[in-house]
């Protein structure tokens, strides 16, 4: 609130008016300029702040990333381990418990991330003073951080479900063949989920490249094997099939037949 004193005096000549009147401007100008410096310096000082605020989220949330990578590696390996127990009790339905080629494993971490820096900075309404791209980079960085959490929230109701025989008995061969196969769905259901996570860690590595061990959309195929058959050179002929029925920039490369 700026406050602006009437003169003393009324003024007595036309140049005693004008120099109240620039007196009045002169000082409406330069309580403005300081309210203006003073503010410029506030709007630097919580942009400064917020920035320091999103480096030191990014430093936690690239910590939990590499322990997220951890648990990605073993939950694969979990869920295929129990992909194969499943199978091998179907297939093997008397097999006792100390006869099955594993233990199942019903257990999820989820990658702790955080965006709490994030929406304090777009709350309070500082994003209006940065700069738009730096703004749209956090943006997408963010959308992909959330992308992560929503994909184990997916996979996690999926992995109780699956465990919940346990309660009445701990010794999945004790199930019987329309629970076995049920269970094998849910395992399949868990590894979509998972797969669908894995694909929103590449795309958050691929925003941020200080997100490592990066995994690569390489290795998440190799991970999937949805290249082998792409790779097969038995298949040359049917890939070219296929191929035929593709526009000519995703058309895949035609192995070499082995002679």
């Amino acid at each position: 609130m700026l406050d602006v004193h009437p003169a003393h005096h009324a003024a007595s000549t036309w140049r005693d008016f004008f120099i109240h009147i620039a007196t009045i401007v002169l000082g409406l100008c330069i309580a403005i300029s300081l309210e203006q410096t003073v503010e410029y310096f506030h709007h630097r000082r919580e942009v400064s702040e917020t920035r320091e605020a999103l480096r030191l989220e990014r430093d936690e949330n690239i910590k939990a990333f590499a322990t997220g990578m951890s648990e990605f590696n073993r939950q694969t390996a979990a869920l295929e381990n129990n992909l194969l127990v499943l199978h091998y009790i179907q297939q093997h339905p008397n097999a006792p418990a100390d006869k099955l080629p594993g233990i199942l494993l019903w257990h999820a971490i989820r990658t702790n991330l955080t965006d709490s820096a994030w929406k304090t900075a777009q709350q309070s309404n500082v994003t209006a003073l940065m700069a738009q791209s730096e703004v749209r980079d956090l943006a997408r960085l963010y959308q992909r951080i959330d992308a992560v959490a929503q994909g184990f929230d997916q996979l996690w109701p999926i992995i109780i479900q699956a465990r919940l025989y346990s309660l009445a008995d701990p010794d999945p061969s004790h199930l019987p063949p329309a629970e076995i196969a049920h269970e094998i769905e849910l395992t399949r259901a868990a590894l979509a989920a998972h797969f669908t996570q894995a694909a929103a860690l590449v795309q958050l590595s691929a925003a941020d490249p200080g997100f490592t061990p990066q995994l690569d959309r390489e290795e998440l195929n190799r991970i999937m094997r949805v290249s082998e058959a792409e790779r097969d050179p038995r298949l040359a002929v049917a890939i070219a099939l296929t191929n035929s029925r593709l526009p000519a920039e995703s058309r895949l490369p035609i192995p070499t037949p082995h002679p």
